[in-house]
C-alpha cells in the first residue's frame, strides 16, 4: 500500500492551486504559472503552517508545471545533515542538472525544503549552479527565517512571504478529513486538538489519525499538550510575570523550561518560530528570539543555546521595563 494511502497528512494534502489557502495576488500569480507551465526561481518564507511546502509540491507536480516527476524533480530536505553541506551541491544537485529535462518539460526543478539550514559554503556553490544551468533549471526554496538566506541568493529568486493559515480554515480542513474518513467526533474534542497543536497542520492531522484508530476521535492530552507547547507557554508566563512585576514567579517557569530542555528531545526550531510570530510579544523579546533562532543551526549544544536565549530575554525585558519607568 502506498504511503499516501495510509498517512492522512499525505492522503488529504491539497493537490491543486485551487485547493490551497493563498492571498488573492499569490493565487493569481501561481495560477498563471500553471497555465503557462512555467515558473521562475521561487523563495517561500514564513512560519510553519503557512502552506509553503504544499505549494512547492503542487507546482512541482503534474498539476503544476512539470509532467515527468521521476526524471525532472529533485526534492531535498535542507535540514538533513547529509544534504546541508557543499558536497551535496556538487555530488547530487549539479549531476542532476547536467542531464537536460526529459519529455516535453521545459526545465528540471530542484526543490529544497527548509533551505535556511544550508551552510554558507553550500549557498556559495549553489549560486554558481543556479547561474550555470539557468536555461533548463528552476529552483524552489522554502525557509522559516529569510535572514538565513544570503542576499546574493535572494537576488536570484522571486520572494513570497507566507503567514500562518487561519485557524478557522485549519478547523474546517481537519473536520472535513474526519468526515471523509467516517470518524465520529465531538466538536469540543476537535477544537481542543486543533487549538493545542496549531499552527502545525501536519502534526494536527497526524494526531487526528492517531486519536481516531477506533473510528471515534478520542483526544489524548499527552499528544496535544506537546513539550514544545509547554515550553512556549512557560516563556509567555515569564513575559506576563515581568509585565506585572511578579518577579518572584519567574523561577518556577524557568525551572519548568529547564527540566524539559534537559530531559526531552525538543523541536527548538518550531518553538523559536511559534514564539516569534505570536502577537503581543514585546519587541525586546522578539529581538532576542530572532537572534538565537538564527544561531541555532551552528550552535554546539541546542539545549544550552535555548536556555541562554531564555535568560537573555528575561534580562532584556527587565532592562526595557526599567528604561520605560525612567
Amino acid at each position: 500500500m502506498k504511503v499516501e494511502e495510509t498517512l492522512w497528512v499525505e492522503k488529504h494534502r491539497p493537490k491543486t492551486i485551487e485547493e490551497l489557502v493563498l492571498p488573492d495576488d499569490y493565487r493569481t500569480d501561481f495560477s498563471k504559472c500553471v497555465k503557462n507551465r512555467d515558473i521562475g526561481n521561487l523563495l517561500f518564507s514564513g512560519p510553519a503552517g503557512g502552506g509553503k511546502t504544499t505549494l512547492a509540491r503542487v507546482l512541482a507536480s503534474k498539476n503544476g508545471v512539470i509532467s515527468r516527476i521521476n526524471d525532472n524533480l529533485l526534492e531535498i530536505n535542507g535540514s538533513a545533515k547529509e544534504t546541508r553541506g557543499i558536497s551535496f551541491v556538487s555530488d547530487v544537485i549539479e549531476p542532476f542538472l547536467r542531464i537536460p529535462p526529459a519529455g516535453s518539460d521545459k526545465f528540471k526543478i530542484v526543490f529544497i525544503d527548509e533551505g535556511d539550514f544550508l551552510t554558507e559554503a553550500s549557498f556559495r556553490s549553489l549560486r554558481g549552479v543556479i547561474e550555470k544551468y539557468s536555461s533548463h533549471s528552476r529552483f524552489i526554496l522554502t525557509c522559516n527565517y529569510l535572514s538565513k538566506i544570503p542576499d546574493e541568493v535572494q537576488s536570484r529568486f522571486q520572494l513570497y512571504i507566507f503567514k500562518q493559515v487561519p485557524i478557522d480554515y485549519v478547523m474546517s480542513y481537519t473536520t472535513k478529513i474526519a468526515e471523509t474518513e467516517s470518524i465520529e467526533y465531538d466538536e469540543k474534542d476537535m477544537k481542543f486538538l486543533v487549538n493545542g497543536l496549531y499552527p502545525d497542520i501536519r502534526r494536527i492531522v497526524n494526531a487526528l489519525q492517531k486519536c481516531s484508530i477506533s473510528g471515534k476521535l478520542k483526544v489524548n492530552q499527552d499528544i496535544v499538550l506537546t513539550n514544545e507547547k509547554v515550553v512556549a507557554s512557560s516563556i509567555l508566563e515569564i513575559i506576563d510575570h515581568i509585565n506585572s512585576g511578579d518577579y518572584h514567579k519567574i523561577n518556577k517557569s524557568v525551572s519548568t523550561i529547564s527540566t524539559l530542555v534537559s530531559e526531552q528531545d525538543l523541536e527548538y526550531r518550531s518553538i523559536y518560530t511559534n514564539l516569534f510570530f505570536i502577537k503581543g510579544i514585546p519587541v525586546p523579546a522578539k529581538v532576542t528570539i530572532n537572534k538565537y533562532a538564527n544561531g541555532h543551526g551552528g550552535c554546539l549544544v541546542p539545549a544550552m543555546h535555548f536556555m541562554a536565549m531564555v535568560f537573555e530575554m528575561i534580562q532584556s525585558l527587565q532592562d526595557y521595563k526599567m528604561k520605560i519607568k525612567k
